[in-house]
């Protein structure tokens, strides 16, 4: 027994009798597994060897031409869309929400027929599950055609890549008169430099034209030589403000927590956390929602609790109408739905300083802002928990941000523009 190997032992056994009782048995371990004789693989690489991004100098070229034609007609009528959506598990997830909701209101008020391609999955099950999952929350869409596999039958007026793996795929389609890109976050920032970026960045170099969720990403997609509309996307109506005002002690700080997902800064979010812990104690109380994880684990059992995965969007609005203020990192050129979501339930915003998100985000106006540092956003986090007066002022200008966002208007626009009888793509 050296040194090294009591600390080893010391971090496990601090990470509770579960991860502890798991290294006892591993470290026991006579036969080696299967996986010890396989040849280790990076998941960005995986990706590049799973077939998906496959693409020949033919599909670019009919791809050229049919965008080429789509931008020479004078107008378009869309009555089908074919759609290329990845398998999802939660229906509510803000992206899948965003493209379901599109899709739901072009059947509703514009008689569209929508067809979705599963493009991640093979298996007819996958698809039986999409379409019940479907049916379930959009009960327009309850008859619409689900299929697995990149290569879906049949045409359409129009098809959407709705995330960007999904561009590849779009790409090979070629049973349709036009083409959209439905771009909801910069997906390359998703992987560190590697193969999946490199793929995934070149989906925006194929020059289709993006429906894209928020103008400051809309910006970044143009930059790129590609035609845009933007749209602003609106916190449902389930989000409100409490009936009665909130107690003023302790005060509740909700914190959007993901270890799995690197642009949410959960490291970043932990050093904030403890610092406003540290300052302020049993004067606030810190709870996290998003993914399911153990504080112990993290060694911030004595910070904050974790109410993780709320699969009921019912329930996270209750919680947030019990906050007083959110603390969310979106590393990105998206804001994330979560200060949408704040704002119109009158909690404060803290995040962290982007170019991209000022379009909705004025730092001492509606939110508060700080570069990504835990000493700096920990100081706007104690001015929001310590300062009543500052906490109402945000509040209150964050709920007359939102006030005029509706998804109707902001999707009819986006689909005038689909037709050529609206907002021009530039």
């Amino acid at each position: 027994m050296n040194r090294k190997r009591a600390r080893h032992i010391a971090r496990t056994v601090r990470q509770g009798p579960g991860e502890a009782l798991y290294a006892a048995l591993r470290a026991r371990r006579r036969r080696r597994n299967v996986a010890d004789d396989e040849l280790e693989l990076l998941e960005s690489d995986a990706l590049a060897l799973s077939g998906l991004f496959e693409l020949e100098p033919a599909d670019l070229e009919a791809n050229a031409r049919i965008l080429r034609e789509q931008a020479a007609r004078d107008g378009l009528d869309v009555r089908t869309v074919q759609w290329f959506l990845p398998w999802f598990h939660l229906v509510h997830g803000g992206g899948v929400h965003t493209v379901l909701r599109f899709a739901d209101h072009f059947a509703r008020e514009h008689g569209v027929e929508n067809r979705f391609a599963v493009y991640d999955r093979d298996a007819g099950a996958a698809a039986r599950d999409v379409s019940a999952k479907i049916g379930r929350a959009f009960p327009a869409l309850a008859s619409a055609p689900v299929t697995a596999g990149p290569a879906p039958p049949g045409e359409a007026d129009a098809a959407i890549a709705t995330a960007w793996p999904g561009a590849y795929p779009l790409v090979r389609f070629g049973r349709t008169r036009a083409k959209f890109f439905l771009v909801q976050d910069w997906e390359p920032d998703f992987h560190p430099a590697g193969s999946a970026s490199a793929l995934l960045e070149q989906a925006a170099r194929f020059g289709i034209p993006g429906l894209v969720n928020t103008p400051g990403l809309a910006e970044a997609y143009r930059a790129h030589g590609n035609p845009a509309v933007a749209f602003r996307p609106a916190p449902d109506a389930r989000y409100a403000p409490p009936a009665s005002p909130r107690p003023g002690t302790p005060v509740r700080v909700f914190f959007y927590g993901r270890p799995s997902v690197a642009r949410n800064a959960f490291g970043l979010g932990l050093a904030t956390l403890r610092r406003v812990k540290q300052a302020l104690g049993d004067g606030v109380e810190i709870v996290c929602a998003g993914e399911d994880w153990s504080p112990g684990q993290y060694g911030v059992a004595d910070v904050l609790t974790n109410a993780g995965m709320l699969e009921d969007p019912d329930a996270v609005a209750q919680l947030y109408r019990r906050c007083h203020a959110g603390l969310v990192f979106m590393l990105t050129r998206h804001p994330s739905y979560q200060p949408l979501e704040w704002m119109a339930s009158g909690m404060v915003t803290v995040t962290n300083e982007s170019p991209h998100t000022a379009w909705l985000l004025r730092h001492d106006e509606n939110a508060l802002l700080a570069p990504p540092l835990p000493a700096l956003v920990a100081e706007q986090v104690i001015r929001a928990a310590t300062d009543p007066a500052l906490r109402d002022r945000i509040a209150t200008a964050g709920l007359a941000t939102v006030a005029d966002l509706e998804w109707p208007a902001e999707i009819d626009r986006v689909y005038a523009a689909m037709t050529k009888r609206g907002e021009t793509f530039v």
